[in-house]
């Protein structure tokens, strides 16, 4: 892919940089907004049309491995915990260029539905009509 059209995708280098990474300052004028919206919403319209024929493609045992995987990954996930980012580039082994259609598919969500205990919380177990009464400072 060519800078050009990387900047077509991203509409700006820094702040795709900046997203990515959480490094870098960028200045976001009302001008860059709505360009960066068009983008993205260029590029999710782009995935909406085009993931779903790809995973056509794909023949059965392919799918199969494919989505065995990702519960694979998606399980780690949830009992070893970590962000979103660290799903789907450690875990699932993409680049940047994965997280907008990841997100948009609903792995941001994914991730943040498991919400681990603290190991060295002290476990109670209330019934419904205790929790009113319970008072952790007594």
């Amino acid at each position: 892919m060519t800078e050009k059209e990387i900047k077509l995708h991203t509409g700006d280098l820094q702040l795709l940089k900046a997203a990515q990474t959480g490094e870098g300052a960028i200045a976001l004028t009302p001008d860059t907004i709505k360009d960066i919206m068009e983008s993205l919403s260029e590029r999710m319209k782009e995935i909406d049309e085009t993931f779903p024929k790809l995973v056509e493609l794909c023949p059965p045992k392919v799918r199969l491995a494919v989505t065995a995987q990702v519960f694979k990954a998606i399980v780690d996930h949830a009992t070893e915990g970590g962000s979103f980012r660290y799903l789907i580039y450690e875990r699932l082994g993409f680049g940047p260029s994965a997280y907008i259609p990841l997100y948009q598919a609903g792995g941001m969500t994914i991730s943040n539905e498991f919400n681990l205990p603290d190991p060295n919380a002290p476990q109670i177990a209330l019934k419904d009509h205790d929790k009113e009464d319970f008072n952790p400072e007594e």
